[in-house]
């Protein structure tokens, strides 16, 4: 649903206006709204201080109020803004995690037996840590240890959770069968894999995502548009050139992905040092 008031910000974000130019405005972007509903939502915007008037001299008559957009209200425009784009990557982490579950299938299903494995969550916090660990608790529930690491001790019914940074993780050489690290594109790299590579097993692997890749922006206005929204909303969040992702991976394992979507799902072996 659009929010009209948003609308009005909008439009005037872009130049100020009065009421009669707002209105034709507005209605280029396919809201129509009566001349008393517009005077309604903007005095209401004008007591809420997210917009102000100034009074300029009109040639065809009186005065009129030439409304523009303040600070405050430019604020919340922004706000209402990175809102809207955080809904838009909760939903898709939604789609990641269900297409994980789906692939992963597989992996459960195959001979070799998997007796210890840990989900490192980090950067991840909050609702997508959650959803990450609930993905993979439905998936591992006959596996008899399960490790749940982040530097929050993020505490999961079914998993034994430790307290670490994904650069220093306390366990010994090749302790599990499998690693899930659903948010490893937003790690330090360069000290993250090769912890990770030391405690997997032989034969184990890595499982990890690239969620957005920057060649989204060159083969969809959709994938350009949410990069550049999550570039200026996020800015915490890396986005990689998927070529520069696995150049890192590739240096400490071999690398298999497979593509759904735009999701590069990535199965990650340890290379064997000894050749």
């Amino acid at each position: 649903m659009r929010d009209p008031e948003l609308e009005v910000l909008t439009a005037l974000d872009a130049a100020p206006s009065h009421v009669y130019e707002l209105k034709f405005r507005l209605e280029e972007r396919d809201l129509h709204k009566s001349h008393s509903d517009l005077y309604k939502m903007i005095n209401s915007l004008e007591r809420r201080g997210l917009v102000s008037y100034v009074r300029k001299a009109s040639d065809v008559g009186p005065e009129r109020k030439v409304y523009s957009i303040t600070d405050a209200g430019r604020k919340a425009l922004l706000d209402a803004r990175r809102s809207g784009i955080g809904l838009i990557i909760a939903d898709y982490y939604l789609l990641v995690a269900a297409t994980f579950q789906e692939l992963m299938v597989a992996e459960f299903e195959s001979d070799r037996p998997l007796a210890r494995i840990a989900l490192l969550t980090d950067p991840f916090r909050g609702e997508q840590a959650a959803l990450f660990a609930a993905a993979t608790a439905d998936l591992t529930g006959e596996i008899p240890e399960r490790w749940l690491i982040s530097r929050e001790r993020r505490v999961t019914e079914g998993f034994l959770p430790v307290a670490a940074a994904q650069e220093n993780l306390p366990f010994r050489d090749q302790t599990f069968d499998l690693v899930i690290a659903p948010a490893l594109a937003g790690a330090d790299l360069t000290t993250a894999l090769p912890e990770i590579a030391r405690i997997l097993a032989q034969g184990a692997q890595l499982v990890t995502f690239l969620p957005f890749a920057g060649e989204m922006a060159e083969t969809s206005l959709i994938g350009g548009f949410l990069l550049r929204e999550i570039a200026t909303f996020f800015p915490e969040m890396r986005i990689w050139q998927q070529v520069d992702f696995f150049k890192k991976l590739d240096a400490h394992f071999e690398v298999m992905s497979v593509n759904y979507l735009d999701l590069s799902l990535i199965f990650c072996r340890p290379k064997d040092k000894t050749l």
